[in-house]
């Protein structure tokens, strides 16, 4: 999976829907993005069966996403994000589905920027479940190991996501935002944020207003 172009979506979900916190709210997401929601147990015996037929957990039929209300709030909210991964990646690959959910639910920058060390922490901010929670941790440690071992900093994506939802921690002294294994630190750079920037504007994602700011104060410090 390409993951730049998953945190592209994922970013502009972001910001189209105004999320700004922890755990996000998906049914709100599902219905700015167009959709009725009705849940499996207000529905006819017929139309509940056909949409069994289809996922036990929910399914998403022209306009409309229905759901599986008897189910855990937590495997909801991952059944709904899978359904609209469908719809974002254009895919019927299950596993890929899987994967649009799980990130947008817990993008690995905000375990990261959150201090998640534990599944239970992982549950207790993004609201997975415990089986969801373990699998996002494993997932993040190996994305924090090909940070510190190759680029040393997320994708620009992932960095635009962090200055949305973490901006006040980023402007700190003692941010800590740093990814270290054996000596290596990950440490912003206002040159790179600014390429950043600009293959974001190439790219056509829209600009926090730090990055906005960061933008404005690049160029300032170019005209002395």
């Amino acid at each position: 999976m390409d993951f730049v172009k998953l945190y592209e979506i994922i970013f502009k979900i972001y910001t189209d829907c105004g999320v700004t916190a922890f755990p996000i709210d998906c049914f709100d997401i599902v219905r700015k993005r167009g959709y009725q929601i009705q849940k499996y147990s207000e529905l006819s015996q017929k139309k509940r069966k056909a949409c069994l037929c289809l996922s036990p957990d929910s399914c998403i039929v022209k306009d409309t996403l229905y759901y599986q209300d008897q189910n855990t709030a937590e495997r909801i909210r991952f059944s709904i994000m899978h359904e609209l991964g469908h719809v974002f990646l254009q895919t019927s690959v299950e596993e890929m589905a899987d994967t649009f959910s799980s990130h947008i639910l817990a993008p690995r920058i905000a375990i990261h920027k959150s201090r998640c060390h534990t599944a239970q922490q992982i549950h207790d901010t993004f609201a997975l479940s415990y089986t969801a929670s373990n699998k996002a941790l494993q997932d993040y440690k190996v994305w924090y190991e090909n940070i510190a071992h190759t680029t040393r900093m997320p994708s620009p994506p992932e960095k635009q996501l962090e200055l949305l939802l973490f901006s006040e921690k980023c402007n700190m002294p003692e941010a800590e935002d740093r990814f270290t294994d054996d000596n290596i630190v990950y440490t912003p750079d206002p040159i790179i944020i600014y390429q950043d920037i600009q293959r974001a504007l190439m790219a056509g994602l829209p600009l926090t207003e730090e990055y906005k700011r960061l933008l404005k104060q690049y160029r300032k410090m170019r005209s002395l």
